[in-house]
C-alpha cells in the first residue's frame, strides 16, 4: 500500500492508526517502515489523540529522558480489568525518578543474573512437566498448550506463590488475560484480584524472600503502597512476566517451525539458543508498544509537543530501523548481541531481562529435546497479534512419534 506513496498518504493513514485494531497486526511492519521513512513522529486522532513514534533515534531519546517524558500514561495501554485500580499508579511501572529508583532498587536483588540462575532447575522441571503429555501425541498447539503455561508457573514462583497454589494462579491468570468479552473479563478479573489481594495481605510485615513481599514492604516518600497500588503492580508483574515471555516463545517457535535448516542447526548446537532468543526479541519484539506523557513543552524528531501530550513508542519498529539494522526485516542467527530495543531502554529497561533470557534458553533446550522435528501443517498461515503485545494467536505443529 505504501510503495511509492507520498508523505500526505502516510500522514492520512496514520491519523486513524489504532494499535488495538486487529487489522493492524498483519501489516504493522509495512506501515511502520513507511512512517520511519516519511514521518517518524506522526499524529493519530484515535483514543483522544496521540503521537506514534517509529524511528530508533526518536524512541531511544524519549525512553532515556524521564525528565521530559513520564511513564504514567492514560488510555494507551492494556485495558485494566481489575476492580478499583483505574485511578492509581502502579509502583515501578507507572512511576518516575526518584520514586522509580527506590522501587527498582527494592526489586533488583530478585532479578540479578545469579537470581535468574537459581530459578533454572524449577524452570526445567516445569517445562518438562508441560511437555511430557504432549510428546507422545505427535501434535499440539504450542501457544495454548505450551507457551501459555510455562511462564505463568515461573512468574508464580517469582512472586512467592505457594507451590501447591501455582496451578490455581495460572488458571486464574489465563482466564483473565484470555477473556473474550467484557463481562467475562470482569468476572475473571474479580477472581484474580481476590487471589492477588490475599497474596498481598499475607506479605505485610513479612521478610522479603520474594519480589512481591519486597514491594509490599518498601516505603517511598515515607509511606508504603496502598492495597490498590499493590494490586495494580501485581497484575502488571504477571502481565510482564507472562505475556511477554509467552509471546516470545510463540514468536521463536514459529520461526523454528517454519525454517527446518535453522531448527536443525540449533537442535544440533544448543550454544546457539541465546543468539536465537536475542534475535527473536529484536525481530518480533513481544513488547510492541508502551506510552509516555510529555512533562513539558518540548520537541522530538522536529515535531513540537506541548506538556501533557501522549506518545506511543513502537519498539518493534525501532528494531527494524534501517539506520541501525540495514537488513532488519531478516531473521539472522549470526547477528550477535547487536544492541537493540527489544528489552526497552532507559530507567524502565526490562528489569526481568536476565530471568527472561534464562527461561527462554531452558524452554527451547527442553522443547528441542522433546520434539526436535516439529513443523507447521502445510498451508498454515499464522494470525499475528498487536497492541501492547506482539505474538501469535495459535501455533499448531506436528512431529514424528517413535513407535
Amino acid at each position: 500500500m505504501f510503495g511509492g506513496c507520498v508523505i500526505e498518504d502516510v500522514v492520512e493513514e496514520v491519523r486513524e492508526f489504532d494499535h488495538f485494531d486487529p487489522a493492524v497486526a498483519g501489516r504493522i511492519h509495512q506501515l511502520t517502515a513507511a512512517l520511519r521513512e516519511h514521518r517518524p513522529v506522526a499524529r493519530s486522532e484515535r483514543h483522544g489523540g496521540f503521537h506514534v513514534l517509529t524511528g530508533w533515534a526518536e524512541i531511544d531519546e524519549v525512553a532515556k529522558d524521564d525528565d521530559r517524558f513520564s511513564s504514567a500514561v492514560e488510555g494507551l495501554g492494556a485495558t485494566m480489568v481489575l476492580p478499583g485500580v483505574e485511578r492509581v499508579n502502579a509502583p515501578l511501572f507507572e512511576t518516575d525518578r526518584p520514586q522509580h529508583t527506590v522501587w527498582r532498587r527494592a526489586m533488583q536483588p530478585f532479578f540479578t543474573p545469579q537470581a535468574a540462575a537459581a530459578h533454572e532447575p524449577y524452570i526445567r522441571e516445569v517445562t518438562r512437566g508441560v511437555l511430557a503429555p504432549l510428546r507422545p501425541r505427535g501434535s499440539a498447539d504450542l501457544v495454548a498448550e505450551f507457551a501459555n503455561r510455562v511462564p505463568l508457573l515461573v512468574t508464580a514462583a517469582l512472586l512467592g506463590v505457594e507451590r501447591d497454589r501455582r496451578e490455581e494462579f495460572g488458571d486464574l491468570a489465563r482466564a483473565t488475560f484470555g477473556a473474550t468479552s467484557a463481562e467475562q473479563a470482569r468476572r475473571a478479573g474479580e477472581r484474580f484480584a481476590a487471589f492477588l489481594a490475599e497474596q498481598i495481605a499475607a506479605r505485610r510485615g513479612a521478610p522479603a524472600r520474594d519480589v512481591l513481599t519486597a514491594v509490599v514492604n518498601t516505603e517511598v516518600d515515607g509511606r508504603r503502597a496502598s492495597d490498590a497500588e499493590l494490586l495494580k503492580h501485581a497484575f502488571l508483574m504477571v502481565a510482564a512476566g507472562h505475556l511477554t515471555t509467552t509471546d516470545t516463545i510463540a514468536n521463536t517457535a514459529l520461526t523454528l517451525a517454519t525454517d527446518a535448516r535453522l531448527r536443525q542447526r540449533v537442535t544440533a548446537d544448543r550454544s546457539l539458543i541465546p543468539a536465537l532468543v536475542e534475535e527473536s526479541v529484536r525481530h518480533e519484539s513481544a513488547v510492541a508498544a508502551t506510552g509516555r506523557t510529555t512533562r513539558e513543552d518540548t520537541e522530538v524528531g522536529g515535531v513540537r509537543l506541548t506538556a501533557g501530550e501522549r506518545l506511543l513508542l513502537l519498539w518493534g519498529s525501532a528494531n527494524r530501523d534501517t539506520t541501525r539494522f540495514p537488513d532488519g526485516d531478516r531473521f539472522r542467527l549470526d547477528r550477535g548481541r547487536a544492541p537493540h530495543l527489544g528489552w526497552g531502554a532507559g530507567a524502565h529497561r526490562c528489569l526481568g531481562m536476565h530471568l527472561a533470557r534464562t527461561q527462554l534458553r531452558v524452554v527451547f533446550d527442553e522443547l528441542l529435546d522433546a520434539i526436535p522435528g516439529f513443523t507447521v501443517p502445510p498451508g498454515f498461515t499464522p494470525t499475528r497479534t498487536f497492541g501492547v503485545i506482539r505474538g501469535v494467536v495459535s501455533l499448531p505443529v506436528r512431529w514424528p512419534v517413535e513407535g
